[in-house]
Parts: structure tokens; sequence; C-alpha cells
């Protein structure tokens, strides 16, 4: 357990050293201490724990020697002259991590790389590239070239910078040898997945190799908010099962020590290359390497140690990994199994069976030891995740192992790996099913207190609860009252800092909006009502976060759903309304991403309507016409469904993702006076905008839809100028969370959830 001091050391002198961008003081004060004491334990002959505090003073002053070494490689004095200067500059980078899709248009990806040359000018510096190309013509080692900008990011993130390329992306050379061998495999068994139906063949490759491209977003939301995306998060269960095989098959075959040990090494660097070097991957196999080099020793090693040492080696190698999510959930997890499960165990074997105790100890263990971090990704807690993760529990190993033995298969035995893949099969459909299910069920995410806040106070309950809970059994009578009173606090706590609010917030929103624009992040969805009648602009990306506003606003039909264009922030969120919607507007299918929404929507015997311009109609007392686009072979962003509102006297103009070229056509086909008075502005106030539009609208309130701390930039702030400028009101609810707009004299009337403090500009 001392091992955890300075490991505990290491992590906040990584967390101050980069994230303060104070890592050479951090490094002197620790050094200065540390030899201090060092010095005192040496002439005093004691040691204890002073000792184990010079030596925690010591790991943190190297860690911060490290920040401070990376700091200056990570901003070159020519990436910030590029970055500062918004040029467009010319760079070589080479591919770390798999591409992902990006809601930025067809073709679009988003991948880790490592900055190699810009303009000419040599470099490493980890960077998020944002282009168009193939998603699989990058794969992890390739080296490609791009023309665009290049911005800088906040100073504790993992990438450096963030690069938009201008035009497509040029992969100019392969991986080599060693790392093209696990995209070949990988990718084909991806491929071979795609045959198996339902969301079972699409999570297999996620458990087997912790490829998640071909889950879909409602699965993708299912998963979280059942507490089971750690599945596919490959960490230390599938390190320790490859470890394990690689020694018992080679003590069969009577091999010494050594040798399993180091045939293990190769074989988890193997493995590590063919599920990509994620935190949470590299954690694991750092530990088990640890584990592995003491049992050549001879001597038991402890999960403890093992895992403080590994958190320590890592943080010295990359102190950037302190502000990495999966590395945090990785290593609370694991230190939640190795600390709470035996003592969980035994409180539960008090009530119940021995056995059955065990198999709640552990997902509830590592469930307890995750929450307070999670809470700081999405203020809610799953209320269902220990239940799911026991249902979950006896499949996972068997899709796991199996799945992984069929990628192995894929290259040489393919007819093999089918067979096996299919075995694999049924727990991953088990488990895609126990997500949907326990994910559908009522109240299946409890709202917390947000921020760090919210996650200081739930780890302090959390301690709390569990050290009364584990008092010695002599003391059981002082504990349950002592029990009893702390979870009265508990429940004070959250009745007062998240209960109360709620209800005052739910009792507050005004009954006669008309608009409504929902707070789901980055991208759109905004809810129109009068005269009984619905109209629901896009869904943004969440599921699960739409949902939750359409309850919240008390919203049960939707008649007319509009879906401005197919990119994952406008329409990800649709498997979240399609219970609720009668009829669709959309534009032209043209990409995946068209099929597979439509494909949700007529699978669900909704009316799918293409539109274009001229299209128009009346839903309760809304009026609604469609201005653009002007036809069909007009998709994506320059094709966004336009939509002109009339409610009452209110006319609201909706613009979708219109660029400043589309915008310009639009208000080369309006009158000259257009009386508007809500603008909904297009691309979440993006720089690409045509102020003589908004000129011309003359609205009142500009809404922008855009989501808090996004990497895009947005809003733009001259954009907000001109909106400004065109005598706009501007409301984001970024700031404000979500906005309800009703009628009122003289002005509309505008509630918020979040109040906007004066000069934050929303």
């Amino acid at each position: 357990m001392r091992m955890l001091v300075p490991a505990v050391g290491a992590w906040l002198a990584a967390l101050v050293a980069v994230g303060l961008q104070t890592s050479f003081v951090v490094w002197l004060i620790c050094i200065i201490v540390a030899g201090a004491l060092t010095v005192w334990c040496v002439f005093s002959g004691q040691g204890g724990f002073t000792a184990l505090l010079a030596i925690s003073l010591g790991v943190a002053a190297f860690v911060s020697f490290s920040a401070s070494i990376s700091a200056d490689q990570r901003r070159p004095d020519h990436l910030i002259e590029a970055a500062s200067a918004d040029r467009s500059v010319e760079i070589v980078a080479r591919i770390d991590g798999l591409a992902n899709a990006t809601d930025r248009g067809p073709g679009q990806i988003r991948v880790e790389a490592t900055l190699i040359t810009l303009d000419g000018g040599a470099l490493r510096v980890p960077a998020t590239l944002f282009g168009q190309t193939k998603r699989d013509a990058v794969a992890i080692g390739s080296t490609v070239e791009a023309t665009g900008r290049v911005l800088l990011t906040e100073p504790s993130d993992a990438s450096s910078a963030l690069f938009f390329a201008d035009e497509p992306v040029t992969v100019t050379s392969p991986p080599p040898w060693y790392l093209a061998w696990a995209d070949s495999m990988r990718r084909g068994f991806v491929d071979l997945c795609s045959d198996l139906p339902g969301d079972g063949g699409h999570l297999l490759p996620g458990l087997a190799v912790g490829d998640t491209s071909t889950v879909s977003l409602e699965l993708d939301a299912a998963m979280k908010a059942s507490s089971l995306s750690h599945l596919t998060a490959v960490s230390g269960a599938n390190c320790a099962i490859v470890v394990a095989f690689a020694i018992l098959l080679l003590g069969r075959m009577g091999a010494g020590r050594v040798l399993r040990v180091i045939a293990a090494l190769v074989v988890l660097l193997a493995f590590v290359i063919l599920v990509t070097p994620q935190s949470s991957v590299v954690r694991a196999s750092v530990m088990a390497s640890l584990a592995l080099l003491v049992h050549l020793t001879g001597r038991p090693s402890g999960g403890v140690p093992v895992l403080a040492g590994s958190v320590i080696l890592m943080l010295c190698v990359d102190p950037w990994y302190a502000y990495d999510a999966g590395f945090a959930l990785s290593v609370l997890a694991t230190a939640g199994l190795l600390l709470l499960t035996r003592p969980l165990a035994a409180v539960l074997g008090r009530v119940l069976p021995r056995g059955l105790a065990m198999v709640i100890a552990v997902p509830l263990a590592a469930q307890l030891a995750c929450q307070p971090i999670l809470i700081l990704l999405s203020s809610t807690i799953s209320v269902y995740g220990v239940a799911a993760n026991i249902l979950a529990a006896p499949a996972a190993p068997i899709g796991t192992v199996v799945g992984l033995i069929a990628c192995l298969a894929t290259p040489a035995l393919p007819a093999v790996a089918m067979l096996l893949a299919w075995i694999a099969y049924l727990p991953s459909a088990w488990i895609a099913g126990v997500a949907t299910v326990t994910s559908s069920l009522p109240i299946a995410q409890m709202p917390w207190i947000p921020g760090p806040f919210g996650a200081v106070v739930l780890a302090a309950a959390t301690a709390l609860a569990c050290t009364l809970a584990m008092l010695p059994r002599w003391r059981s009578h002082w504990s349950g009252k002592a029990l009893v009173g702390g979870l009265c606090i508990c429940i004070g706590v959250y009745g007062g800092t998240v209960a109360t609010p709620s209800l005052s917030q739910a009792l507050s929103r005004p009954q006669d909006w008309i608009v409504a624009a929902c707070d789901i992040g980055q991208g759109d969805a905004l809810v129109l009502r009068a005269g009984g009648g619905v109209i629901m602009v896009d869904t943004g990306p969440d599921p699960a976060l739409v949902s939750t506003c359409l309850d919240d606003l008390d919203i049960k039909t939707i008649d007319l759903l509009v879906l401005t264009h197919y990119d994952a922030d406008h329409a990800g969120g649709v498997a979240g309304v399609v219970s609720r919607t009668d009829r669709v507007f959309v534009q032209a299918v043209h990409d995946e991403a068209g099929e597979r929404t439509t494909r949700v929507l007529e699978s669900a015997g909704i009316p799918v309507d293409v539109v274009t311009r001229g299209e128009h109609g009346t839903v309760g007392t809304i009026d609604f016409t469609v201005i653009w686009p002007e036809s069909r072979e007009l998709t994506g962003n320059a094709g966004s469904i336009v939509l002109s509102v009339t409610i009452s006297d209110t006319r609201i103009v909706l613009l979708g993702d219109l660029g400043e070229t589309e915008q310009a056509a639009l208000l080369s086909r309006m009158s000259a006076h257009t009386d508007t008075d809500i603008v909904k502005v297009a691309h979440h106030g993006s720089p690409d905008q045509s102020a003589a539009l908004y000129e011309r609208l003359e609205a009142s309130l500009a809404i922008i839809s855009v989501g808090a701390d996004n990497t895009y930039g947005h809003p733009n702030d001259e954009t907000i100028d001109e909106l400004r400028t065109a005598g706009s009101t501007v409301l984001r609810t970024d700031l404000r969370g979500m906005i309800l707009i009703s009628p009122g004299a003289p002005a509309y009337s505008v509630w918020s959830q979040k109040s906007v403090p004066d000069g934050a500009g929303g």
C-alpha cells in the first residue's frame, strides 16, 4: 500500500506541472524538499514516513522534469507562429491511431497523429488531424501529407495542436511491416463481422480488439448509459488472458521461466499493436510487463504495487496521461477491484449468499471507484450499471477470447474464423441486448451535481458510505447509526444540490413557449410548438440527450421531424425520437450516414419525404415553407433543409448548416423586406457566414446551438459581431443550456436553463 503514496504524488505533480505550465517550478520545489528530507534521513538514521515522503517527492520531481522537457518539444516556435498567423501550412504526419468518421461531412475523418514536419521544418508534435480521405487508407504507422491550418490546444490536452486540412489528405507511405500486419488483420476481422446480423455483429470487433468503428451511435449511447462501454476498451482483463495463455502454453511445452516470460512479453507487445496503444491498453500492458518481470525473480507480485509502479512509469514517460480520462478510468477501475472487492463482498455477504455477494461486489467496486471521474464527463449516474455488468459478466470473456481467436484466424483460416465469429456473436448479441434494454428502463440515469464540485462531493459520499459499511462487527451498533446518519446527509446534499434545483427549474419554465433549443452539446435540436402541433428540427448527436430534452419539455408526439442533413451532429440522435415521430422531411440520400438514418426511420414505419424548395404546410398553427435546397442534387451542408416558419405574428428562419455561398444564393431569392423575428444561426456560428443575409433578416433573436468547449472554435467571434451588427441578441446553448422563447410585448421572453454572467456574450 505504501507504493500508492509516490503514485498519487506523481499524478498530482503531473496535474500541476502540465495544467498550470509550472513544470520547472514544481521540479525545483520537489527536488529541494526531497533532497533535504533525504539528507535528514541519512544523518538521523530514521526512515519510515519521512523516507517515503522523500521518495514520493523525488518521483514528483522526475515527472515535473519530464513535463518541462516535453513542453518545449510539444510547442516549438514555428508551430506557435503558424497558429498565431492563421496561415495555410504544409505538414507531414505519422498516423498514431484509428481514424474515426466526423460530422464535418462525407469522407471527413478525425485521427490522432504526430506532426513530423511543418513547412519543411522538423518537429515532433502530437496532433489531431481533421481531413478528407478514406478511413481505411490511413492505417496506423502510415505517413500522410496535407495542407491546411493549425490551431493550438489547451496545455493539458493530449494533442498539442489541431490540424484542419483544406484539401484531401494524401497517404505518402504505408505503415512499416511490423505494424501493417495488425492493420490488415484487424480490418479483415471487421469485414468478417460485417456479415453477422444486428448489433451483435457490430459490437464484436470492439469486444475482441477494441475496434468500435462499426458500432452505431444508438448502441454506443446505450453502452455508455448502462456502464458497459468499458467492455469495448481493451484493458487489464484482455492482457491478463493473453499473457496467461502464452505462459500456460509454453509451460505445457516444458519451457523454462525465462523463456516463458520473454515469450509472454513478445506476445503482449503483438497484442498491443493489434488492439492499438490506447491509454487503457498501455496501462494494462505496462502493469502486465512489470508483473512478468517480478515473476522472473521468483517472487510473487502484488496487484497494488504493480499498479502503482505502472502509473509512476507512465507518468514519468508522458505526464499528459494525468489528464487522460481513459487512463484515469482504467487505473481507478483496477484500484477499485484490488482494494474494494473483498471488503464489499464481506459486507454484502452478511445478507446475501457468499457467491452472489462476490458477483455483485466486482462491478460495484469498479463503478464506485470510477464514478467521480465519470461525473466530470457526464453529470449523471447509471442506475442500472451494476445490474447490467452482472448480466453481461458471463458473456464478456467468451465474446472477447473467442472473438480474438477468430481475428487471429481470419487471414489464414477464414472458414474457421467465421465459425468462431458466429460462436462469439452469441455473447456479443447478449451484451448488446443487455445495454439496449437497461438503458431504456425508466430513470436509467440519475442527475448529479456537474463539474469538479460534483465529483468531489460524490467521492466524499462514496468514501464515507464505504467506511461506515466496512466498520468491524463489534462497532456494528454505532456503525448502523452512523450509516443511517451518513445516508441522511447524502440524501440531504443530493436533494439540496440536485433534486431541488431541478424541481425549481422545472417549475420556473414558461408554459407558453413557442421555440425551444435543446442543450445537446455540439449539434442542433430545436422544437417549435403552437396550436397543439409540434415540429422538431434536427436531433443532435446523442439519442439519450435529445430524448431527455423532449421529456423535460413534455413532448409526447412530434408531428413533423425535419432532418436538415445527415451529419451526426444533426441526425445522430434520431433513435431517441422515432417512437414519438409521425412524419419526417429529409434531403436526398447521398452517403452511408443518410442510408443508415433513413433505414432507422423506415424500419419504425415512419413516412419519409425528400423535400426541396417550395414544400409548405401547416402543423397545428405553425405554417412552414421549405426555402432551400433548390434541387435534390444539393446535399450535405450545402443542401441543408432551410425552413421559414410563421407562428401567429412571429417569423422564424432555421438555416441548418448552410455555408456562405449557399446563404448568398438564398439571399438573392429573398424579397427586399424580410421581417424575421428569430433566426437559427447556420453551422453553430462558424465563420462560414454571409453577413448580408443576417443584415437582411434583421432578426431580434439569433440562436446558436453549440457545444461547450468544442474543438471547432464555434461560435466564431466575427460571426457574433456580425449578428450584433444586424441588431440580433445572441442566445447560445453552450452558455445558457436549454433555451425557451415565448411571445411577449413589446419583446420576446427568453428563459435559460443556466444563468449567463454579464459580459459572457451569450
